[in-house]
């Protein structure tokens, strides 16, 4: 399989350098692309210099996860690639671990992507907030296994964080890309549930590693508006999620959004007083009902095929 892996950086200088170095030492070999969403830091001069073999893609502004994201996916798949590996700026691959994803793609054609499992720097515990937030849902059974000291090759997921997924290049035309709507957030659930809907099957790779290290670029301290606005993301995206899922009608999407967006929150502020939460939540809600005509219009897109958001024809 020929293997792309894709990137997307925002001021990730001190990151990208060992994601690209365990790229180049893949067992397996593999083709890095560059997302650079208008970093201000070295994160261009150091991808452009220490990896001239590494694509580089330019950005203007920040894009976000997953337009960037999709930046990449589209040049992979002009580039002819069999397979796209999305992996986080803040994490690294084992020599082995594209070569076992491979592998089994090769293998097991019933399955559409694989995951490694996320660990710790030292290889010996899995990472929490993919445990927490992932594997307990999705992959009880690994988790029993791994208590048990009987860990299978592949378990069935429903899905997993996008810090790490390898995807076959035909996915992309199936289901498209990341929807641009999301720009922090809740992208690659929503890619998760896609994948659902159009029967796709994901796997997990217990032997195949990377380290995640969920390391964030330094920003300066927010203020108190700017920590409204980023909790009124996080809560617009929880509520695209919603909107997005397959079935129900204009009336009863209202009713969640006044559910969700409205009554929710401010039972949660009479109860937490966080005025910041209900207030980015309040901001949240009359950004969604402003886009809900564009919202609809991609849930009904995304409920069909096609090579979605990536602005190229792979069909």
């Amino acid at each position: 399989m020929k293997v792309f892996v894709v990137i997307v950086t925002f001021n990730g200088a001190a990151w990208i350098a060992g994601a690209l170095q365990s790229l180049r030492d893949s067992s397996h070999p593999c083709t890095a692309v560059v997302v650079d969403n208008a970093s201000t830091d070295a994160t261009r001069d150091l991808a452009r210099r220490d990896f001239p073999e590494a694509v580089l893609i330019e950005s203007a502004t920040n894009l976000g996860f997953g337009r960037g994201n999709n930046l990449g996916i589209a040049h992979a798949l002009r580039g002819g690639a069999d397979a796209i590996f999305l992996l986080n700026q803040d994490a690294y691959v084992t020599p082995e671990a594209i070569g076992q994803l491979v592998a089994f793609l090769e293998a097991e054609p019933g399955f559409d992507i694989a995951s490694p499992l996320h660990c710790s720097p030292d290889l010996g515990r899995v990472d929490p907030n993919t445990q927490s937030a992932y594997l307990q849902r999705h992959a009880p059974g690994y988790l029993s296994d791994a208590c048990l000291g009987r860990v299978q090759p592949h378990y069935p997921i429903r899905g997993i964080n996008a810090a790490a997924w390898m995807l076959r290049a035909g996915v992309f035309s199936r289901v498209g890309g990341f929807d641009p709507l999301f720009f922090m957030y809740g992208e690659d659930d929503d890619l998760i549930e896609r994948f659902a809907h159009h029967g796709l099957r994901t796997a997990l790779l217990p032997a195949a590693r990377i380290v995640h290290l969920r390391a964030k670029a330094a920003q300066p301290p927010q203020s108190w508006g700017g920590q409204v606005a980023s909790r009124g993301e996080r809560k617009r995206s929880e509520l695209l999620l919603d909107f997005k899922r397959p079935g129900g009608g204009l009336p009863g999407q209202l009713l969640r959004l006044l559910s969700a967006g409205v009554l929710q929150p401010l039972a949660e502020l009479l109860a937490n007083h966080d005025l910041k939460a209900f207030l980015g939540s309040m901001l949240a809600s009359l950004r969604v009902l402003a886009e809900l005509g564009r919202i609809r219009h991609h849930a009904r897109l995304c409920a069909r095929t096609g090579a979605h958001f990536l602005d190229l024809d792979i069909s």
